[in-house]
């Protein structure tokens, strides 16, 4: 693919030629580099808002259940498939959405997914029924399959320098974990008033980033040929994805015994397998191979996925605890987790700083250290836990310890990104932040419905019982918590290179 008009978003428009003075030409020029950076800034705003929204979305659902239940009469597997069926089409179309995003572009693909999330949007909003609701947010994960990876390698394209791409990444970062801390702020706080608004509001959202998405990213056109389409790479690459991603889900929702998880993960195995064939001689792959094998990709996708898994299980047992365990309501469960949003956003500005001077490998460190006290606090938690004593210094730490993470593993993931494999890399990222989270929340799930099961058979007391599978569910975690260390440890680089180094 050929370099087209997004190197305006990266440079802004040319100087005009000087006809005047001598003195005209750094005033031309000062004036061209203002516009350039505020283009940029504006286009960041934008790339940022629509990862929000699509993280959001992931989140807000967790404390509005028991309203679904009441209003449309969803059974325990249709609730739970209120968040699921849209984490399997955002991780399982990720890919191709990143592949659509290098051939097509990247504002067109930008647009075609806010157009489809805002109007899946509208639709769960106005759902009479399960049916029209689980619709409605499929439409969401689409939408969100297509957005979140030309969003990204927009952001990639736009800041080519590394010291200006890894500050713009933070806020990429920070977006990610505010978003889910947010998503259960804002789920409560709705949910009090109506649950259908938690929908509804991405509506004019929606259609304000559309109307911004044509007015601030420069239309860009592929020049010359485009490759052919690698259509078996394509169908195996995307059923593989969203076998896989549906069978961990299923897996947390039925056991891993269940029938169909089991099918539905040999099904994965299988078609990923003959994906990896396909993509080893096709002409143009849907993933070039060769890119897996560049450590920071690779390193990035890891970590992009283990972080994940440390995250979404978070937000989900966190909430439960609290509502049916310390008897929260979902109000209060949202306004438990702003000390997280607050220490994510007062914590982000140093995080690029910190990658400059010391390199990844000891933000991300520290990162994976905060979490872990997390889960110590968590697996030694009471029944009749205080706000100050337990919520508070967990929510502040799992904050500071996701956007020390989640800032850090998108900057060495894109490290090497180039302006034809910007949409790929981007997609693979975000494939692995939601395959990740799936998984990991499928396995916590699991553990802590059998160890639910188990107590309440041997008639322990309810909250008890709750409590000690919560337990379970944050020990499990701390698998994710070594693999994690692991990959920041020997896959992260140490001190950075002198900019002179890198130019040579």
């Amino acid at each position: 693919m050929s370099i087209d008009a997004h190197d305006t978003a990266r440079t802004g428009p040319a100087p005009a030629p000087v006809s005047v003075s001598v003195a005209a030409g750094p005033e031309r020029a000062a004036e061209t580099e203002e516009g350039s950076t505020v283009r940029r800034g504006l286009v960041l705003f934008l790339v940022a808002t629509a990862q929000l929204v699509c993280v959001l979305d992931a989140t807000i659902a967790n404390v509005m259940l028991p309203q679904l239940r009441a209003d449309i009469g969803l059974s325990t597997s249709g609730l739970q498939w209120v968040m699921n069926i849209y984490v399997v089409l955002f991780g399982g179309l990720m890919l191709l959405g990143g592949r659509l995003t290098d051939v097509f572009a990247r504002r067109s693909v930008l647009a075609a997914g806010l157009l489809l999330f805002t109007a899946g949007s509208l639709l769960a909003a106005v759902a009479d029924g399960g049916g029209m609701l689980l619709t409605g947010r499929a439409l969401q994960g689409v939408g969100a399959a297509a957005l979140s990876p030309a969003a990204l390698s927009i952001l990639v394209t736009t800041y080519p320098e590394p010291e200006q791409r890894a500050k713009a990444l933070g806020v990429w970062g920070t977006v990610m974990g505010v978003g889910a801390s947010l998503g259960t702020l804002l789920g409560g706080a709705i949910t009090d008033v109506d649950w259908r608004l938690a929908f509804l509001i991405n509506v004019p959202i929606g259609a304000a980033l559309l109307i911004a998405c044509f007015l601030w990213i420069p239309r860009s056109a592929p020049t010359g040929p485009r490759p052919p389409a690698d259509v078996p790479g394509a169908v195996t690459g995307t059923l593989g994805l969203l076998a896989l991603v549906f069978g961990v889900v299923r897996a947390g929702t039925d056991g891993w015994g269940d029938t169909v998880a089991f099918s539905s993960l040999g099904a994965a195995a299988v078609l990923l397998a003959v994906f990896v064939a396909v993509e080893r001689t096709a002409e143009a792959p849907l993933l070039p191979l060769s890119l897996l094998r560049r450590r920071s990709v690779a390193s990035g996708t890891l970590a992009q996925l283990v972080s994940a898994g440390l995250m979404l299980p978070s937000f989900f047992m966190l909430p439960q605890y609290m509502q049916l365990v310390l008897g929260y309501s979902p109000l209060e469960v949202g306004l438990a987790y702003l000390p997280t949003s607050l220490a994510m956003l007062g914590v982000s500005g140093a995080v690029p700083v910190l990658i400059a001077k010391y390199g990844p490998r000891v933000p991300y460190v520290l990162g994976n250290v905060l979490l872990a006290g997390v889960l110590v606090l968590m697996v030694n938690a009471p029944t009749d836990a205080g706000y100050w004593s337990l919520l508070l210094p967990v929510t502040a730490l799992l904050g500071v310890g996701l956007v020390l993470c989640l800032m850090t593993a998108p900057v060495v993931g894109t490290r090497d990104a180039t302006e034809q494999d910007a949409g790929t890399t981007s997609a693979v990222l975000n494939a692995s932040t939601e395959i990740g989270g799936a998984l990991a929340l499928a396995v916590t799930a699991t553990v802590v419905g059998s160890r639910l099961a188990e107590l309440t058979a041997d008639g322990v007391a309810p909250a008890t019982a709750l409590t000690e599978s919560v337990q379970s569910g944050f020990l499990v975690l701390f698998v994710w918590i070594a693999l994690n260390l692991a990959v920041g440890l020997f896959g992260f680089g140490g001190r950075p290179r002198p900019a002179e180094e890198r130019k040579s």
